[in-house]
């Protein structure tokens, strides 16, 4: 007859409790880092991984739409919620690509061998997209391409990204010049990201962020507001103005981290800020975190076997006596 002492049954216990914690913590999954995000009514799409992935409003487990190797971001859904388009780099330049909402084989629409960055849909279900493949000079313009016709309209503007309609499709409202890739705090340089709005029929385009020599960018427009991010308190906030660009709003007060992408549907606009995904209301006026998480199996965190480390130096220098690399 076999006997087991309290203090083991308590270690047996233990053991137990804790393994059914940590199967249980790793059933709801864990944090990434999430960018590009996009929302239509109750559900949301973003990157993570490399990968896109959709969500509720609400949060939760993160459902992945897609596993290739190569990167996909800025995804954006069509005006019925039915389609994603993305941008992503599968036969090397990152071009434009729809897959179904819930899942599908993508299918490829540019091939302007220069980036292709997506931007937004028309209300007629076009995609708008931001490349350099048309400019005589390094700029990005924005086109426009039907996906049932196959057909392209460039918009008349030499330099023109971030890109969105008003409903009407009366009036685009956009970003120049470009982004640069410099995210320096409180940066009013020459490259600084201003906003402009071009009416059909118009002989040129309008800035609308003056005054200011900071950063503006991102232009969402909902009920004749646009909404955009911008660092005039200094740090980048959601604020909004009216459709000329008076009237100016500040709607979050974030004081650390950045307020980096956003979009809007329906009165609620998702954005990020550091690695998180949060969310603001336009009517309650309130904005909060969301909760998601992933399942994965973490292949890129998994331990490689590199037969020839030296193909990734790029740099070497010894010390002094030549004894260390």
């Amino acid at each position: 007859m076999i006997t087991i002492s309290k203090n083991l049954s308590l270690h047996l216990l233990l053991l137990f409790f804790a393994a059914t914690t940590f199967h249980a913590l790793h059933a709801q999954g864990f944090e990434g880092y999430y960018r590009y995000p996009d929302i239509h009514r109750d559900r949301i799409v973003f990157t993570a991984e490399g990968d896109l992935w959709t969500v509720p409003v609400s949060g939760g487990v993160a459902q992945r739409l897609t596993s290739h190797p190569e990167e996909e971001t800025h995804p954006a859904f069509s005006p019925d919620g039915t389609t994603i388009a993305f941008s992503a780099s599968y036969e090397g330049p990152t071009e434009v690509y729809t897959m179904p909402a819930g899942g599908g084989l993508p299918t490829r629409w540019t091939y302007e061998s220069d980036p292709s960055v997506v931007n937004s849909w028309t209300a007629g279900g076009k995609v708008m997209y931001q490349t350099r493949a048309y400019s005589g000079v390094p700029d990005f313009q924005v086109v426009a391409i039907d996906p049932q016709s196959k057909s392209k309209d460039i918009v008349p503007l030499y330099q023109a990204s971030e890109a969105m309609y008003d409903a009407p499709e009366e009036t685009l409202y956009f970003v120049r010049p470009a982004f640069h890739r410099n995210v320096t705090k409180r940066y009013k340089g020459g490259t600084a990201r201003q906003i402009w709005k071009f009416a059909h029929g118009a002989s040129e385009a309008v800035q609308l962020t003056r005054g200011y020599a900071g950063e503006s960018h991102h232009p969402m427009w909902y009920q004749e507001r646009i909404y955009f991010i911008t660092d005039r308190d200094g740090t980048m906030n959601l604020w909004s103005m009216d459709e000329a660009g008076n009237d100016l709003k500040q709607h979050t007060e974030h004081q650390d981290f950045d307020v980096r992408y956003a979009r809007i549907s329906e009165g609620k606009i998702v954005y990020q800020r550091g690695a998180d995904l949060w969310i603001y209301d336009i009517a309650s006026d309130v904005y909060s975190k969301i909760d998601i998480r992933l399942t994965s199996d973490l292949d890129q965190l998994r331990e490689k076997w590199e037969e020839d480390p030296a193909q990734y130096i790029t740099n070497a220098k010894p010390d002094p006596k030549g004894d260390k690399v």
